[in-house]
């Protein structure tokens, strides 16, 4: 990835209103899910399933469990039927991202080319493919969540908060922040043409990352920091990024052993387990019905290029758009995270396995190492930092350094002692 070698211009650009207008060139309203529901937000599922058009949900609805790492409930046992090009309406895992639909799976964040996602490479080391950068010869007992992200934390209290550097810009940050800021940026009608967000020829039905920049900025910029809010309702009010379909802790099913939206057991959160091996929302009503950020922000990217550049430029439907038409062409080239094993590894409602184990046995639904197909570096095309996990651990006890790393980021893992 190219950054500018210097701050001020990037905040100079960012500050610029030549081509603001009063009004939006596509003014189409977003769906809405109306007071009761949600707030007055935008209904981001009714645009999800227009680009990820969803399979048959079962008559008695997704599948649910009678408790976090307990049993199916009687008459939601359910799961709905795989259909050729369309997405699974009852999820629960993201083992299956990257991989084809028919799996139950969703593109991933490099799949659909989010910008700020800063994955690590496939190199068959623990955390391959997710924004936790763990070196190539990292121990498979590593917790994955001990490893670094590409990004720079604004210090003590400042946890949703990320700076600038030279070499990667804002690094990494989670994708609420960019879908909050792109809603904004649309119902506000004060960016200019939302047509002119797009340029077909070089980033086809995609937004540039130099338009999401400024945007993020204008909403969440902050001198030479992002900084934002989780996606929750605060203090009996949506946060400034409110994404409902995160769904967490519904009914207080696992209290402190919640990380984020994923359900872990007890058990499991005292193993010390990376959260993202845990389920999305596997019991009450709203089982199955967790939906990624990134992939709302896919699919408002694309409601919006349809409208500015339609069929058969801009598909609405993602694998049919040039956003997906290469998506899991194969195995070995997909961008599915090597998983962990399970406690049951043919259940997607699955806890991780106590005590923990890394790499997955492959011999159920999650993905082993069986998809580098005896490969050491795995090529699934998207945009990755190798810097960090290129560089092996020193086994003789000393610390790891990235040389010629100028900006001065400090990245320290709590369990690998090293600095990057």
């Amino acid at each position: 990835m190219i950054f500018s070698s210097s701050l001020l211009p990037l905040l100079t650009a960012l500050s610029l209103t030549s081509t603001v207008r009063s009004v939006c060139e596509v003014n189409t309203p977003l769906p809405l899910l109306g007071l009761s529901a949600g707030f007055d937000e935008p209904d981001w599922l009714k645009l999800i399933e227009i680009a990820f058009p969803p399979w048959a949900v079962p008559a008695n609805g997704c599948p649910r469990l009678d408790k976090v790492g307990g049993q199916l409930l009687e008459n939601f046992t359910e799961f709905p039927t795989p259909e050729e090009g369309k997405f699974n309406p009852c999820y629960y895992t993201k083992a299956a991202a990257g991989l084809d639909p028919a799996l139950g799976g969703y593109p991933t964040p490099i799949d659909t080319h989010y910008h700020y996602e800063f994955a690590a490479p496939f190199m068959r080391q623990p955390g391959d493919g997710s924004t936790h950068h763990c070196p190539m010869n990292a121990p498979e007992s590593t917790p994955i969540q001990s490893c670094p992200k590409v990004q720079i934390g604004c210090g003590e209290g400042k946890k949703d908060c990320v700076q600038y550097s030279d070499e990667y810009g804002f690094g990494h940050f989670p994708p609420f922040v960019a879908l909050a800021a792109l809603k904004n940026a649309y119902t506000d009608c004060e960016s200019g043409d939302v047509c002119e967000w797009f340029d077909y020829d070089t980033h086809g039905c995609s937004i540039p990352k130099s338009t999401m920049d400024k945007l993020v900025y204008k909403y969440f910029g902050d001198d030479n920091r992002i900084e934002f809010q989780p996606p929750i309702i605060i203090n009996g009010l949506p946060s400034s990024t409110y994404y409902r379909l995160e769904y967490i802790n519904e009914g207080d099913a696992c209290g402190s052993s919640c990380f984020g939206p994923h359900y872990c057991s007890e058990e499991v959160a005292a193993e010390d387990v990376w959260g993202d091996f845990c389920p999305y929302v596997p019991v009450g009503e709203k089982a199955g019905q967790y939906r990624h950020p990134h992939i709302a922000l896919a699919a408002f990217e694309l409601w919006l290029a349809n409208k500015c550049m339609p069929a058969p430029m801009c598909d609405p439907e993602w694998l049919k758009s040039p956003n997906g038409r290469i998506y899991a062409a194969s195995d070995v080239t997909t961008t599915s995270i090597t998983w962990s094993e399970m406690a049951n590894n043919t259940s997607p409602m699955s806890q991780p396995a106590v005590p923990y184990k890394w790499p997955n046995s492959g011999n159920g639904i999650f993905p082993g190492r069986e998809l580098y197909k005896g490969l050491a570096i795995k090529p699934a095309a998207g945009n990755y930092v190798m810097e960090f996990v290129a560089i092996p651990i020193d086994t003789s006890g000393g610390t790891r350094t990235k040389l010629g790393l100028a900006t001065g980021i400090l990245i320290v893992s709590s369990a690998l002692a090293f600095i990057c």
